[in-house]
């Protein structure tokens, strides 16, 4: 019997974790229809693996998941599994008083109906005092019954019958109400993320776009009382300039807003990052580092032109930025059954904790700027449904891998389809 009391409480807490994990994973609660089937398997399941007394009365836990689902879920799914219940029982243990079991569900079927409406929102000591209190109430009308038909019950069966199912009702009270605890606390916990999140872009934002726009300000106020038209052509330029960076910066946080390609494009690699290292030839040249490059010709991938070009930008910038010394930047082409692009640079490299923070939003290794420029990379690669690694030793310089599974290789420009 114990071995089977056992079974039916697993039985029980599996039913419970996979409404939990349902919740958790599809982020809203269960329907009713879910409820039934996996309360009605459960239920079943008790019936199948019940213990049969000496006296011949049954005893299973089949009334733990029809209490829970109907004080949790609602009148609809106690009626359903109530129904069901009775016709399980008819079938696999008889119909020898069918009609006082009937009875004895639909009974607890009203009563379920009219606790489940506050159920929900009562606190957790009369959520087990209800469900207590109904259990122990179906247990008495079960030995009362049982001695009106002749069950020939000892005391130790009488407890038994009256113990069993009111410590597994009180269990699981207190596993179901843990559960919506965790799951409440871990829902309040991603929003809190969230928003700090949010108060840390808007921060940010404040703080990169607002120092520019009050340098550009301040240069036009001069500008204004300036009579040399030298001087006045020099702060034009570095007003100018200030809002460009603002600008830049406005363009960074766009990234986040719209991570899926608009339109699909087939990217020509080679002739993209052959533009990309003829625009980077000035920078490279004003930090002394030399731009090397192995491409391979007629490959493409499919994304978005110019956000596969910011995102190349971003990383090939942050690797000459690197090299404040000079160095070599190695931009290589590779292909086997996938397409990998590895930008490699000479610089000063980082720590197994700076890589493993690679990409996080307001994390840099520079004096200045946000991060965001390598978290916009991340998610343009990712978004083209590549990958994005990063191998890295100090003082050895690192190298970053764009790995892209979904490659186009075409000779004859005709046969692109855009």
């Amino acid at each position: 019997m114990l071995t089977n009391l056992l079974l039916n409480s697993f039985f029980i807490l599996s039913g419970l974790l996979i409404i939990a994990v349902f919740y958790d994973v599809k982020k809203k609660v269960p329907s009713r229809l879910f409820v039934i089937l996996i309360s009605s398997v459960t239920i079943l399941l008790c019936v199948v693996f019940g213990s049969k007394l000496a006296s011949g009365v049954y005893i299973d836990l089949r009334r733990i998941p029809f209490f829970l689902a109907s004080l949790y879920f609602g009148p609809l799914v106690s009626f359903v599994l109530m129904a069901f219940i009775i016709f399980i029982r008819m079938i696999l243990i008889g119909d020898e008083l069918i009609l006082l079991v009937a009875l004895n569900y639909f009974s607890a079927f009203l009563i379920l109906a009219k606790l489940s409406k506050g159920f929900y929102r009562a606190k957790k000591t009369h959520k087990l005092v209800y469900s207590a209190g109904l259990c122990l109430l179906m247990s008495v009308y079960n030995i009362i019954v049982g001695y009106l038909y002749g069950a020939e019950l000892v005391m130790l069966e009488q407890i038994g019958i009256v113990l069993i199912p009111l410590a597994a009702m009180v269990f699981s009270i207190f596993i179901a109400e843990m559960l919506r605890k965790v799951m409440k606390a871990r829902k309040l916990f991603i929003q809190q993320e969230k928003l700090q999140a949010v108060g840390q872009l808007a921060a940010t934002i404040s703080h990169e776009v607002s120092n520019p726009l009050t340098s550009s300000k301040g240069f036009l106020q001069l500008m204004r009382n300036e009579q040399d038209q030298n001087s006045q052509q020099r702060f034009l330029d570095l007003s100018l300039e200030g809002i460009n960076q603002a600008s830049h910066v406005i363009d960074e946080y766009l990234t986040f807003a719209n991570t899926s390609p608009d339109k699909i494009e087939h990217i020509d690699v080679k002739e993209l990052i052959s533009e990309l290292i003829h625009m980077m030839k000035p920078i490279a040249a004003n930090h002394g580092v030399s731009l090397k490059y192995k491409l391979m010709p007629d490959i493409y991938i499919e994304g978005q032109t110019r956000k596969f070009k910011q995102c190349m930008m971003n990383i090939m910038k942050n690797s000459i930025e690197s090299m404040p010394s000079g160095g070599v930047l190695l931009i290589e082409m590779t292909q086997a059954d996938n397409l990998v692009i590895s930008i490699a640079d000479t610089g000063s490299g980082m720590t197994a904790e700076q890589v493993h923070r690679f990409g996080e939003p307001f994390y840099t290794t520079k004096d200045e700027g946000t991060g965001l420029g390598i978290m916009a990379a991340s998610i343009i690669v990712n978004s083209m449904k590549g990958k994005i690694q990063v191998k890295s030793e100090l003082d050895r310089g690192t190298t970053v891998f764009l790995e892209f599974g979904e490659v186009t290789v075409i000779t004859d420009k005709k046969g692109i389809q855009p």
